[in-house]
């Protein structure tokens, strides 16, 4: 290959195997201190993927540690983290929104790295979907070995569905990186997924539709492809099924980051779920106005009106999404 790209690469390399290196030694001090303070944790994405389905850790590039705790350990896993020298970071949502609302809060360690610490798979209020089924991933972990560490990783079913989901929902379909960890999660485990148990918990957690694009989209782009009979089972039908496949079709990726909120609705398994979804969009309750915009005064009147403004910005983006 010409001088240049194999340096180029090569330094792709180097600062990957920096990282990887970074992540997995504060990934392996943290599971141990949890496990010294009997907190149960599931890693998700990043190092645990990096060393179980990916050919060398550093070919997997991460930016965070994604750690899944269960909601009742939260207090408990907050105390242990400032313990630990980490800071409670301001994102776009106060730690008081965090802990009333939002399933997810982010910290940053002295050694600069971040660990976005879940209690819920999805926090996307956009969103619909049956958040106590997906809690019982919990009942099906499985041991892992990670960061020098024992922990306890998603089974092959559940990690397959999250990944799916997390993809359709968080990043409306777009990003190589997302598909192409789909990718090795069949490559390693797709002769022994339950096909039919994987179905099933789809439309317990109302994510159909969800798993059914992003599969469909690994398939367009790399080959990679779930049983005929499961896609069949999963595949949506319907107005906004039709406007979901267009979108596919007609958008770059980047248009589909723009339409990430429009997605996320027309990704909803159950069409009655759309109404409460959009009357909370509009018109939002006080309290949660009041822990979402604390930053813009005190008055509930400024709180509307903060809220509205995001909307504008929200609408004005997706436009630019559907633009030719």
């Amino acid at each position: 290959m010409p001088l240049a790209v194999r340096e180029r690469l090569h330094r792709h390399l180097v600062d990957g195997t920096a990282g990887q290196l970074i992540f997995s030694r504060e990934l392996g001090r943290l599971l141990e201190a949890f496990e010294r303070e009997g907190v149960p944790v599931i890693p998700l994405k990043g190092p645990a993927l990096a060393e179980t389905v990916y050919a060398h850790p550093a070919l997997r590039p991460c930016t965070d540690l994604d750690l899944l705790i269960k909601r009742e350990s939260l207090r408990q896993v907050d105390d242990l983290l400032r313990r630990l020298g980490y800071r409670r970071l301001a994102d776009a949502h106060s730690f008081r929104f965090d802990l009333a609302y939002d399933r997810a809060t982010l910290y940053e360690g002295t050694a600069g790295v971040h660990v976005d610490l879940h209690w819920g798979l999805l926090s996307d209020p956009r969103y619909s979907w049956n958040e106590r089924e997906g809690l019982t991933v919990w009942d099906r972990a499985v041991p892992i070995r990670v960061a020098g560490q024992d922990a306890l990783g998603l089974c092959p079913e559940d990690l397959l569905l999250y990944l799916a989901v997390h993809l359709a929902v968080h990043h409306g379909l777009a990003g190589l990186l997302w598909f192409w960890d789909l990718a090795l999660v069949l490559d390693r485990w797709g002769g022994q997924i339950d096909w039919e148990a994987l179905v099933t918990r789809a439309s317990r957690w109302r994510v159909r539709s969800a798993l059914y694009w992003a599969l469909s989209e690994l398939e367009t782009l790399f080959g990679a492809s779930a049983p005929a009979a499961a896609m069949a089972r999963l595949e949506p039908r319907g107005p906004r099924a039709a406007a979901m496949g267009w979108l596919l079709r007609h958008r770059a990726p980047q248009q589909r980051r723009a339409l990430e909120h429009l997605i996320a609705l027309l990704l909803v398994d159950r069409g009655r779920d759309l109404l409460p979804t959009l009357r909370h969009a509009l018109l939002p309750p006080p309290a949660w106005l009041g822990a979402r915009y604390e930053g813009a005064g005190s008055s509930l009147v400024g709180h509307y009106l903060a809220h509205y403004r995001r909307l504008g910005q929200v609408v004005s983006r997706a436009k630019e999404g559907l633009r030719r």
